[in-house]
């Protein structure tokens, strides 16, 4: 890996190094772990709702959303919908986490650094990704609940005095601060990641991170996070367009009529119509954007004849197009996982002078511990095995 720059140079190394098998594999992993999460407590709500499963697949299939309901929703069903969705972007952080580790340990010349070890990092550093923001949330909050609490004691005479005339000043700096506070929260949901994947911060640095970045490089910032925007997009793209002409390549070879012919038709529009179909919130932006268009997407129909075999088919074709379809996706959010962690690499080093690819990381520093105590080990050995020669000469002279 060549040396960074430390600049705007280095950013458009992005979409190479996101174009990753393992970088992109532990997004696909953290996709269907948490889309499983989702479609299981969206179907929850959707059944405390009072809707039948019947009904849900029929409307939703395998992309079940409150919001493509027209019926009234109950409170107790969007607070089920909501917990999915939360633990959805958990995973997505605990990922992107994951992601930005492998990237570091890669800028350091370490390729063979697999996603297992990225996990163990995860366990190790995980909870520092999520309670960063949730530490800046609890700040705001904090200065909230006190504003609230002046505001209603300031009501009575005398007391608005107290609470309200004197230390109106002070309201306005903590209001500014809060305003900030905000802007760095979003700051601290971008960065978070890269933040522990590269420095290996705690939660109480990674929140002070986040100030630091956002006060001493905000428009660098800005604009270093736009090209990670319009490069991750232009990648996106071509990365896409490949999967779907491979996708027709394979059928007109297979869909020639001396070869599978109507049954690959019967078989990849009936598996496609789960993800790419009438009922699919996908299926208009597949077909503007890729010019896709099938039977499937117009609304097909079932098929009057499926043998078994067919149908165990159109199961395995279904989850071998989710698989292909979520590493596009999986590629998406892997440019910005590793947009981020050059960003924060970059600007660490312009804020504070520090090379975080150069300074040791935990695990270089533990191989070092553990050679000075190897080391120390043989020297111990060779110092018991010479007095035991000393010994045995003295003895023998006796």
């Amino acid at each position: 890996m060549k040396p960074l720059y430390f600049d705007i140079r280095d950013i458009f190394k992005t979409p190479r190094l996101a174009l990753s098998g393992k970088k992109i594999w532990v997004h696909l992993v953290g996709l269907g772990l948490g889309g499983a999460i989702y479609f299981l407590f969206s179907y929850l709500a959707l059944i405390a709702n009072g809707q039948t499963i019947t009904e849900i697949w029929n409307a939703h299939f395998l992309f079940p959303c409150l919001w493509n309901v027209n019926l009234p929703i109950s409170w107790y069903a969007w607070l089920i919908y909501g917990i999915g969705l939360l633990l959805w972007v958990i995973i997505f952080f605990l990922a992107s986490l994951a992601v930005s580790r492998i990237t570091y340990k890669q800028l350091k010349g370490d390729e063979f650094y697999s996603s297992g070890d990225s996990v163990k990092y995860i366990k190790k550093h995980g909870t520092a990704v999520i309670m960063g923001p949730v530490s800046i949330l609890i700040i705001m909050a904090f200065f909230v609940i006190m504003a609230v609490v002046a505001a209603w004691i300031a009501q009575w005479p005398v007391l608005d005095i107290l609470f309200l005339g004197i230390p109106y000043l002070l309201y306005f700096i903590v209001a500014i601060f809060v305003v900030y506070t905000a802007v760095v929260f979003i700051v601290s949901l971008i960065l978070a990641p890269s933040i522990v994947g590269t420095a290996e911060e705690d939660t109480m640095e990674t929140v002070f991170q986040s100030y630091s970045t956002l006060w001493a490089q905000p428009w660098r910032l800005v604009f270093y996070e736009a090209i990670v925007v319009a490069l991750g997009a232009i990648a996106a793209f071509i990365y896409s367009y490949v999967m779907i002409i491979g996708y027709r390549f394979f059928n007109l070879i297979f869909g020639q009529s001396w070869l599978m012919g109507g049954k690959l038709s019967r078989i990849t529009e009936q598996a496609s119509s789960f993800i790419f179909g009438v009922n699919s919130p996908l299926t208009p932006f597949i077909s503007k954007v890729f010019n896709l268009y099938t039977p499937a997407s117009l609304g097909m129909v079932r098929p009057l004849y499926l043998t078994s075999t067919d149908v165990i088919t159109i199961v395995m074709l279904t989850l071998a197009l989710l698989i292909i379809g979520g590493s596009a996706i999986a590629y998406v959010l892997t440019n910005f996982s590793v947009g981020q962690s050059l960003i924060y690499i970059i600007l660490r080093k312009k804020k504070d002078d520090e090379d975080l690819v150069e300074r040791k990381d935990e695990d270089e520093l533990e191989e070092e511990e553990e050679d000075e105590l190897l080391e120390d080990t043989d020297k111990t050995d060779d110092d018991s095995s010479e007095s035991e020669e000393e010994s045995a000469g003295e003895k023998s002279e006796e």
